[in-house]
């Protein structure tokens, strides 16, 4: 499968301006520059990419920080020069997350290689079909591309095909394990649609912004250690398995906090969750000291907040407003 990481972490760890860039990405995501740095191995640039994905989704949220910590620094005029050479470099990767077209062929072949494709076809002949397969050999003769084509001519818009599937999930008895395998349904379909929606749905699907809680919980926290508590809140303990890291991409920073503050219906109620949760994860210390950090960020206006979340869930990620207690049947 394509890395699109790989060569990204090839240019920047080759380039002559290395530890520069790495000091001012670290910059961007941390909010702390680090005088004295090593040039990362391999691992560690990968991390630090993602990092940057989750913490600013869109090039220009990247931009606009990337301009605005640029402007504090004594050397701005040559850290610029750095910045373009960040958003020249990463400007591949956010549009390779922005692709509008892709055959369905390509999409089923990678939905194939999952490994909850039995699961994924159950789904899917269940909502194109109106009726619950349980026969093993027929949902491994049915043909994936045209469940995929049928799927989008009942549920013309991503609007109507979230709100579809959910409907559907939501009538199984493991309906939490199927919001996932909903989710990547989702994640490989979506982009069949392109951007050509009605702008009525576009802005039913239009989520509550959330750019400014999101910077001031990622000034004091890891932005993937929060994923990790968080994910943990909503759905079930995470393991740190190959299992849970490939669950936990299905997720943005900003869904799992929707999911979060859905269910919790006070901020007292929110932290007492988070607090269960982190001491419950490997290296509890670490997680514990990102409960305030959270609570900080979400308390005001919590009760606002929540109404409003609450008003378009029905049309938001399914993974991200099913109410999870656990899930580990993915076989």
């Amino acid at each position: 499968m394509n890395d699109p990481i790989a060569p990204i972490v090839n240019q920047f760890d080759q380039d002559p301006s290395a530890i520069r860039i790495q000091k001012l990405l670290v910059y961007v995501c941390r909010n702390h520059w680090e005088g004295e740095m090593s040039l990362f191995d391999a691992s560690q640039w990968r991390s630090l990419i993602e990092e940057v994905r989750i913490a600013y989704p869109t090039l220009d949220q990247l931009r606009s920080r990337l301009t605005h910590q640029i402007g504090t620094l004594n050397k701005s005029k040559e850290y610029a020069a750095i910045g373009q050479i960040i958003l020249s470099v990463l400007e591949g990767l956010y549009a390779e997350g922005a692709v509008t077209m892709v055959s369905a062929s390509r999409r089923s072949t990678k939905l194939e290689q999952d490994i909850n494709i039995h699961r994924i076809k159950k789904l899917l002949i269940y909502t194109c079909k109106k009726y619950w397969e349980a026969n093993s050999y027929i949902i491994e003769q049915t043909d994936l591309p045209d469940l995929i084509d049928t799927l989008i001519k009942q549920y013309p818009t991503t609007a109507e095909l979230r709100s579809g599937l959910n409907k559907m999930v939501k009538t199984l008895n493991k309906s939490v394990e199927y919001a996932l395998i909903a989710e990547i349904i989702i994640r490989e379909v979506e982009p069949l649609y392109g951007n050509d929606q009605p702008a009525d749905n576009l802005a039913l699907c239009d989520p509550i912004d959330l750019f400014d809680i999101r910077r001031a919980i990622l000034k004091s926290a890891n932005p993937l250690q929060t994923k990790v508590l968080l994910f943990s809140s909503v759905y079930y303990l995470f393991e740190f398995c190959e299992q849970d890291w490939s669950n936990l991409k299905l997720y943005s920073l900003d869904g799992l906090l929707r999911t979060v503050v859905i269910q919790s219906a006070t901020i007292e109620e929110l932290q007492q969750l988070l607090n269960s949760k982190a001491s419950q994860l490997r290296d509890p210390d670490t997680y514990l000291e990102i409960v305030p950090v959270l609570i900080r960020s979400l308390k005001k206006d919590y009760n606002d907040l929540r109404q409003k979340l609450q008003q378009v869930s029905s049309v938001s990620s399914l993974a991200d407003t099913t109410i999870a207690r656990s899930t580990r049947a993915f076989s």
